[in-house]
């Protein structure tokens, strides 16, 4: 009986959500002052649930050096965790309260590098149709990599034009993209019928990130001609560089299936890279475990087969 005890004492969570919760907030707001508003607690319960945390941990999860709190190795490990719990945990709620009404499960669809998910409602209705009871969500975590996603149940498909091998997943081609070069209406190169390498040589190049990628621009377009821009300016996300060339600096190299809706608007302009192309795929990356016929692969060919009736589509349309 009492190695049952025990066993179970061990099993019990030393901290419920309401720990974890402050810890959350505290990277939200960036000091305990803030904490009681984002949970809408007073100062004195949010004292309290950190007094509490620390003496069932046995550790201090915050310290400080003069004015300044910040957490102890502690902390930012449990606060990692608390972080994916938090969300893991709203996620379920949100899939609970689908699955009560007709659906049957849903699938938690990513993207790698971008966030254009304007397809996603017509392709929600196309899956209605051809999957009833399959409810596609969307996953907009910019924080996690395609494979931790994948690995860690946290997505179930990811959209991604990389081609790096990622361990433990495969892949099903949607379709063939191309990168351009964004620049605003108002810029030189926007009358031009594609660009040479040499031709960005004097302009600012903004990116959201500087890791050398396979099958993307710099292997591809830059570094055979030897040539680079006049400063590269790194920017958070894809969506970011593409504002700030809308507004007339410089240039950015993306996806132009991504950046469609700008490009059609004409609040950007895409020039293509040398007269040629720079050729990309898109993929659904999903995990070894869902294999052929399992509800992911499935949905992966209904995305195939959604983007290639939407871009017959476009095609058919007048040119205006």
């Amino acid at each position: 009986m009492e190695s049952a005890a025990a066993d179970a004492s061990l099993m019990t969570p030393r901290l419920s959500i309401k720990h974890l919760q402050v810890l959350a907030a505290f990277r939200k707001s960036g000091n305990l002052s803030r904490i009681a508003e984002v949970l809408k607690l007073t100062p004195s319960a949010v004292s309290r649930r950190i007094d509490e945390a620390e003496i069932r941990l046995g550790v201090a999860l915050f310290s400080k050096a003069g004015s300044r709190v910040r957490l102890t190795p502690a902390g930012e490990y449990v606060l990692q965790a608390a972080e994916r719990i938090i969300a893991d945990l709203d996620r379920a709620e949100s899939v609970a309260v689908r699955l009560g009404s007709d659906v049957r499960q849903v699938l938690r669809i990513g993207m790698s590098i971008y966030r254009s998910f304007d397809w996603l409602p017509n392709f929600a209705a196309h899956l209605r149709q051809a999957m009833p009871g399959i409810r596609p969500e969307i996953l907009a975590d910019a924080d996690r990599s395609e494979l931790e996603a994948l690995m860690g149940g946290i997505a179930d498909l990811i959209l991604t034009p990389l081609i790096d091998e990622f361990p433990g997943t495969w892949r099903v081609p949607l379709f063939d993209d191309e990168l351009v070069a964004l620049v605003s209406p108002s810029h030189e190169l926007a009358r031009w019928r594609f660009l040479r390498p040499a031709d960005v040589e004097s302009e600012d190049y903004y990116t959201y990130s500087m890791a050398v990628t396979p099958g993307f621009e710099y292997l591809r377009f830059l570094r055979p001609a030897n040539i680079r821009p006049r400063r590269y300016i790194v920017i958070d996300t894809p969506e970011a560089t593409a504002a700030v060339v809308r507004g007339g600096q410089g240039l950015t190299v993306l996806s132009h299936w991504a950046m469609r809706s700008e490009i059609e608007d004409r609040r950007l302009v895409a020039v293509p890279l040398t007269d040629r192309g720079v050729k990309i795929t898109w993929t659904a990356l999903m995990r070894l475990s869902d294999p052929k016929g399992s509800v992911a692969h499935t949905t992966a060919l209904q995305l195939r087969s959604f983007f290639e009736r939407d871009r017959r589509r476009r095609r058919r349309q007048p040119q205006t």
